[in-house]
């Protein structure tokens, strides 16, 4: 009976795939539009100093998930995948989350109140304003900790839907809620602009995403034969698993946000502004293969379980062409074009001088991290958390001091800098140490079909296209030519990827075939 299970589970989750990557993808598309849009409206209402308060808000609460999330999200993901090809472990499931709900909850109580006391010194001590008061600096960190309480267990009902490949729904609920919390924000700065206004409408969508998200969880999750309980015995036996997470997170915040953190100290909230719209941008290309891996952990994991060899090196392949597809023509773009395409967006000439240096370097890093992200899926699917933790002890080690020292001397520009060296070590070093446990005979094909083609072929393009195209073009001819750089680097891209170029061909194939019949049915209807 459970050899069955697992068999119609597996089944389920194949079909699942590629709608879970188009809803991921269609959810991150729309989050990427708002921010777009509504950022510009932002600094205009907020000023550049008061959008530092929201880059400064994000640093607060990446410390906080990096350090304190005890690696529950992922843990709670992964576990969810592997309940639901177990018909005896299912039976579990509501007692797991309402284990780490419980936990979660209790942490997020403790974060908040703690940043609701240290208010006055975060306002006094941390944050440099030339424009705003320190009361109303008093005031709005005492609101981002009342966030914090809030929104902590939002990634832990996300996860949850994650493991149970619940992606369309997640994805319907949060885009709904991208929408309205950017078109909210945008229309409250316009009849009041105020930092403070800015974060209790902050505040409010919150309280709803929370709420929606762990109703959608828990009717999410198969039934059980007894009421949800706390179980301290289910945290045991994912204790290790969990344990290499929260050290990996506690050492990744400083990858991935240690340069905020220290050029929130060193500069003052204006150029510190101009490093978080940098940072912002990043943030949004930095997302776009995780639409990918979101759909690609849970199925890793399921096939992990079921202990399929053949169909997990298929799969792994694949989605890590895929993410080289996605990731290359897009961000290629954005650097090539990156001066004329920050002027667009901002109409602001000296803000572009400003944020252009610091976000090509952040782009180019964000190539590298995205280009290693399947084989960290692959660790952790196998619970195998080493890896991602020795990468993240080597950057406290090493980039944290990289990136104090170049700040010091270059401020934005110099962490950028240090950002997308560590990523290129990272990009050279993290497979080659995971394949030598994990798929061992798969590195080969890895670095040349599914990376070094794609990569190579897409900066052969850019790099020529970025000789050719003038740096003074008018901003339709701009649009057109980015669209028309995008296109066509996609496209080579595609053809690259052997994978990838097989479905290509056989769906436009496909595509063919059906218009050349419809054109001959109409042709006979008309004859």
């Amino acid at each position: 009976m459970n050899r069955h299970h697992q068999s119609l589970m597996l089944l389920q989750n194949r079909l699942n795939l590629k709608t879970n990557i188009v809803a991921n993808f269609v959810g991150l598309g729309s989050s990427f539009l708002v921010g777009m849009i509504a950022v510009p409206f932002y600094i205009k209402f907020l000023g550049i100093d008061g959008y530092g308060l929201v880059g400064f808000y994000a640093t607060l609460q990446a410390v906080f998930n990096s350090f304190l999330d005890f690696g529950f999200s992922v843990t709670l993901n992964r576990e969810l995948a592997r309940y639901m090809t177990s018909s005896v472990k299912n039976n579990q499931s509501r007692d797991l989350v309402r284990t780490m709900e419980i936990a979660y909850w209790l942490i997020g109580l403790f974060l908040g109140g703690l940043v609701c006391l240290a208010a006055p010194l975060i306002a006094t001590y941390w944050l440099n304003s030339e424009t705003i008061s320190e009361p109303v600096l008093k005031n709005i960190v005492i609101l981002m900790g009342i966030i914090t309480f809030v929104q902590w267990p939002l990634t832990l009902y996300q996860g949850g839907l994650i493991g149970l490949q619940r992606m369309v729904l997640l994805n319907g609920i949060s885009t709904a809620l991208v929408v309205l919390r950017g078109v909210g924000g945008v229309l409250v700065l316009w009849f009041h602009p105020s930092v403070l206004v800015f974060f209790l409408w902050q505040l409010f969508i919150s309280v709803l995403q929370v709420c929606l998200t762990m109703l959608l969880l828990w009717r999410s999750l198969p039934a059980s034969d007894h009421l949800p309980h706390f179980n301290l015995t289910l945290l045991r036996t994912t204790g290790r698993f969990a344990a290499g997470m929260t050290a990996t997170s506690f050492f990744s915040f400083f990858i991935d946000y240690g340069d905020r953190l220290i050029l929130s100290k060193i500069l003052n909230l204006e150029y510190f502004g101009y490093y978080s719209l940098a940072t912002t941008l990043n943030d949004q290309l930095q997302l776009i293969s995780s639409p990918i891996h979101r759909a690609l952990f849970p199925q890793l994991s399921s096939l992990v379980e079921t202990n399929d060899l053949e169909m997990l090196k298929g799969l792994y392949h694949k989605a890590s062409q895929y993410v080289s597809v996605a990731i290359l023509p897009i961000v290629g773009t954005a650097v090539v074009f990156a001066s004329q395409l920050i002027l667009i967006w901002t109409q602001d000439i000296n803000i572009t001088n400003q944020v252009v240096p610091i976000a090509s370097l952040l782009f180019m890093g964000t190539i590298f991290i995205n280009l290693m992200g399947v084989p960290y899926t692959l660790t952790l699917a196998y619970g195998w958390a080493k890896p991602g933790f020795y990468r993240a002890l080597i950057a406290f080690l090493i980039l944290l001091p990289l990136t104090l020292i170049f700040s010091l001397r270059y401020a934005g520009v110099g962490a950028a800098l240090a950002w997308a060296i560590f990523n290129l070590g990272s990009l050279i070093l993290f497979p080659w140490f995971v394949h030598r446990k994990l798929l061992k005979t798969e590195l080969k094909h890895w670095v040349i079909a599914d990376v070094g083609f794609p990569a190579i072929t897409s900066m052969i393009i850019l790099v020529i296209i970025y000789w050719m195209i003038p740096a003074d073009l008018p901003m339709i001819q701009v649009i057109f030519a980015v669209v028309f750089v995008f296109l066509f680097t996609f496209g080579c891209t595609v053809l690259s990827a052997r994978d990838i170029r097989g479905l290509a061909l056989e769906y436009l194939g496909k595509m063919t075939s059906r218009a050349f019949k419809k054109s001959h049915s109409n042709n006979r209807t008309v004859g």
